[in-house]
């Protein structure tokens, strides 16, 4: 073992650390143990019935579940992996950004591992998880998404409900932020626009199922942003496109200021099949579209060697079919996380990012002064 912890083959650069990975940002407890890039046990447990029986994820009930779940979801992760806490060399865990007191959960799990086995503690943000998701490998060692490792300079898109951020890598850990929404994030409008429709919550994935019998075509919703020379988005003036549609649809739009509560709203009174399905198709394409738009002059002005992109949203199938698209046109080399479990919030991302962490030496010297820090930013 080197004096990062790290285990070496001689004369190779390969590395057998095991990690404990554990997520807790939202609803979901995940527990992951990898060695070097291989993923041996991804375990979660998930109420979103419970949670969708409130309309939201409800921070106090998440906490109190992750509280509940942990120690068996751990206990069943080595069991999968076949191993015991003491074959464990180091613990990684989510510590922003997400729901404060649901990380404070899985923060506090992670400390008392680390002191009760003497192990070391590495904290990761759960963005930089999507972000690494990519090289995720299966126990043989086989990549899920076919990538081995990153190309620089790199483009990386984060996009799920609650960022939309777009990053200049220019080497492992080194990130340069270059766009990025001015308002909600593209799975938060996924969502919003989707409980306007009256799909409950979550609603995005909901929402790309109805848009599959609609027509795209059928309104005109704007693509926001696409003529300036930043490479940021906006959501809100198209969410609110939708709303206003919905309300002329309903005749009940006579010029005057909508107020635009969305957050448990249900504006799909007196909406036929036909016109949501329209509605939701419409709004989608111009979602994905904005997308393209950004990430077309951003390739062009920056020539990266490939495109990574990490998050729940990419699991929509419209939108990989676009980036399929737009990178085979660019000629830029196209990843994203495979299988679909390694897009939404997962361990596994965390165990895989937390080996980079590590090949930079970053561990928590203290882990007492390891918190979190809800709104937590890639710098």
């Amino acid at each position: 073992m080197d004096r990062n912890g790290i285990y070496r083959r001689r004369n190779k650069e390969t590395y057998y650390m095991k990690i404990l990975a554990i997520d807790t940002s939202c609803d979901d407890t995940s527990v992951a143990i990898s060695e070097n890039l291989n993923i041996h046990a991804n375990v979660s447990w998930s109420k979103l019935k419970t949670h969708n029986d409130f309309g939201g994820v409800v921070p106090s009930e998440a906490k109190r579940q992750h509280k509940e779940f942990l120690d068996p979801v751990i206990a069943e992760a080595l069991n999968v992996a076949h191993l015991e806490i003491n074959d464990i060399d180091t613990v990684a865990v989510t510590y922003g950004p997400g729901l404060a007191i649901a990380l404070e959960a899985g923060i506090d799990k992670a400390k008392e591992i680390c002191k009760t086995h003497n192990k070391k503690l590495i904290g990761v943000n759960h963005m930089i998880g999507h972000i690494y998701s990519s090289l995720a490998r299966d126990e043989e060692g086989k990549a899920y998404s076919g990538i081995d490792d990153f190309e620089f300079p790199l483009l990386a898109l984060t996009i799920s409900g609650g960022h939309t951020d777009l990053y200049l890598m220019s080497g492992h850990m080194q990130f340069e932020r270059i766009g990025g929404t001015l308002d909600d994030a593209v799975g938060e409008a996924f969502d919003k626009v989707g409980r306007m429709l009256g799909l409950g919550f979550p609603a995005g994935y909901k929402l790309e199922s109805l848009a599959k019998s609609g027509n795209s075509s059928t309104y005109d919703f704007p693509r926001p942003m696409h003529n300036t020379n930043d490479y940021n988005w906006s959501f809100s003036g198209l969410k609110t496109a939708v709303l206003y549609q919905i309300k002329k649809i309903q005749n009940e739009y006579k010029g005057n200021p909508i107020k635009d509560d969305f957050r448990m709203k249900d504006e799909s009174n007196n909406l036929d099949e036909e016109t949501i399905n329209n509605l939701a198709a419409s709004f989608q394409e111009a979602a994905l579209e904005s997308l393209i738009i950004k990430l077309r002059k951003a390739i062009s002005q920056y020539n990266p060697k490939m495109l990574i992109i990490g998050g729940g949203v990419i699991a929509n199938q419209a939108l990989r079919e676009k980036l399929v698209a737009l990178c085979e046109n660019s000629k830029t080399p196209l990843f994203y996380p495979v299988p679909r479990w390694l897009c939404t919030d997962n361990a596994s991302m965390i165990a895989v990012a937390a080996n980079f962490y590590a090949k930079n030496n970053m561990y928590i010297k203290d882990i007492d002064t390891l918190d979190r820090v809800p709104g937590l930013e890639i710098s």
